[in-house]
């Protein structure tokens, strides 16, 4: 039998540690420490290195396949989406179930954003799908056929579309994720019209600015979130059990880690879903089939 030489086994050394790296997810690791290692000098920051689990992985009765969370400031409560359940759930910031809206016309919801009053918008991955809809507090079934509605034609009848959207007030804009293959954020302005109540002329863009951090530190996105006191964002990975904090420059300025161990959590997140975050900074987490979390920053 021939000796293998030295670059034979150099090159299958490294080719195992990358193998070893990725299958141990140790990448979102290093990550993690590379953007908590300095310090956060921007006032408005949620600092996520600081979040402690609060409420850990609560499993919410009779519901299944949740998907993405959105926050509204008038009722103090959480919405999500079950993505194969054709609903719209109303949560409480403890996690109990107030109230389900049965949801007509729109297949595999996979996210939901509040916008203001009884506006949200919701969006379908099967047909990369964004509508425009009201919800007030009597809601019980909601008919989209006739919502105001944009197609965008991205990776048409396929399961890699929209995963998440977030609504941005002061740019007036909508941010949605796609999941992957490639994974990017774009932004669409015009479906909502504050105004009109209509749909008006659209410009949809891809927000390049963060590329070149998806393309390494995220193996997947599953959803956004807007922080409005900062413009900051939130993207969130299931695949790498992180989430991150974006500056309105795109530096990543913080991140936490949905694993055992980490953030006080006894057991690492399944499967994460959707992210939101309240007026005071309480973070809440939503893992598929239905375990939600709370996550609070320490007080100092």
């Amino acid at each position: 039998m021939k000796k293998l030489n030295t670059k034979t086994i150099i090159t299958s050394l490294i080719i195992l540690s990358l193998l070893l790296i990725y299958w141990l997810k140790l990448d979102a690791m290093g990550w993690y420490f590379w953007h908590n290692a300095a310090s956060v000098t921007d006032l408005h920051a949620l600092n996520l290195k600081d979040y402690h689990v609060a409420i850990e992985g609560l499993a919410i009765k009779d519901i299944d396949n949740a998907s993405e969370l959105t926050y509204n400031r008038a009722t103090n409560t959480l919405f999500t989406v079950l993505n194969k359940g054709n609903q719209i759930v109303e949560i409480s910031l403890n996690g109990k179930v107030l109230r389900r809206i049965n949801v007509i016309g729109i297949d595999d919801m996979e996210g939901i954003t509040h916008i203001e009053g009884n506006r949200f918008v919701i969006a379908g991955e099967y047909d990369s799908s964004l509508l425009l809809v009201d919800l007030d507090e009597n809601t019980s079934v909601l008919d989209v056929g006739n919502a105001p509605k944009i197609r965008l034609g991205i990776n048409k009848n396929g399961n890699k579309n929209f995963e998440g959207v977030s609504w941005d007030h002061k740019k007036k804009t909508l941010l949605v994720v796609k999941e992957r293959d490639p994974k990017y954020v774009i932004s669409v302005n015009g479906l909502v019209n504050q105004a009109s109540k209509s749909a008006i002329d659209l410009n949809v863009e891809r927000l390049h600015k963060y590329d070149n951090m998806l393309a390494w530190a995220m193996r997947d996105l599953s959803a956004v979130h807007y922080l409005g006191k900062s413009g900051h964002i939130l993207l969130l990975s299931d695949e790498s059990k992180m989430l991150k904090e974006f500056d309105e420059n795109a530096k990543p300025i913080g991140a936490m880690l949905f694993w055992k161990g980490f953030h006080g959590l006894k057991n690492s997140v399944p499967q994460a879903e959707g992210v939101a975050v309240d007026d005071d900074n309480n973070l809440y987490l939503i893992s598929e089939p239905n375990l939600f979390y709370v996550f609070k920053p320490l007080k100092k």
